[in-house]
């Protein structure tokens, strides 16, 4: 692989299976993600952005290690709180969420209340990729500057959005691959479970970093 940085942006490129591919190190939350995609974009003209990383399950049958392909990416961040007075405290579960909003060509915000679809072919390959340290599932992927623990607020962000994990990328990577009109799939590794009680386990992202390895392998 050969490196190169882009002002602080790492990327190495080189070939994965019959590939020819751009790494990208974005780091975390949504302003790294979504300079490091832009930049990729730019400099690299990529066929299919591939998002993946590490997040927090928001159903219970989730285990750590397992993974989720994103059949749809959205940010669920954006919220409007009622009037309350002084003293009267906050109560996030009555917030109302906002969906967000797309610039397109004629300079217009659209709303995508739903997110961003994963790319189809994309998906349907990944579902036939293994995951060489646990299971694998279709779903949906919630992104914002939010680490949720409080079980309710978990059941909320599940029953309100359809979310089976949480992070802070993909939604904000699958808006720009949209506005591109690139083709986009993210993987997403458990890497805490509140209802099993598992903190944060950073070693969890060596398997979404393999299951990648995997589905380029397969991609055609």
């Amino acid at each position: 692989a050969e490196k190169r940085l882009i002002g602080p942006f790492s990327f190495w490129t080189g070939r994965i299976g019959p590939h020819n591919v751009a790494v990208s190190l974005t780091g975390q939350g949504l302003l790294n993600c979504t300079v490091a995609t832009v930049l990729g974009i730019e400099e690299y003209a990529p066929k299919l952005i591939v998002n993946q990383g590490t997040s927090g399950a928001q159903v219970p049958y989730l285990g750590l290690h397992d993974i989720i392909v994103g059949r749809r990416a959205l940010d669920y961040g954006n919220f409007v709180a009622p009037a309350r007075p002084a003293g009267a405290g906050s109560a996030p579960l009555t917030w109302t969420p906002v969906p967000q909003k797309l610039r397109n060509a004629a300079g217009e915000l659209v709303a995508f209340p739903q997110g961003f679809a994963g790319d189809e072919a994309a998906v349907a390959v990944a579902l036939r990729t293994r995951n060489p340290m646990a299971r694998v599932f279709p779903g949906v992927i919630g992104s914002a500057h939010e680490v949720n623990l409080e079980l309710d607020r978990v059941q909320w962000t599940h029953r309100n959005f359809g979310m089976d994990v949480e992070e802070m990328e993909s939604g904000h990577v699958a808006a720009i691959a949209y506005a591109y009109g690139i083709r986009c799939v993210a993987f997403r590794v458990v890497s805490d479970a509140p209802y099993e009680g598992v903190p944060f386990f950073a070693e969890a992202a060596r398997a979404t970093a393999l299951f990648t390895v995997n589905f380029l392998h397969n991609l055609p």
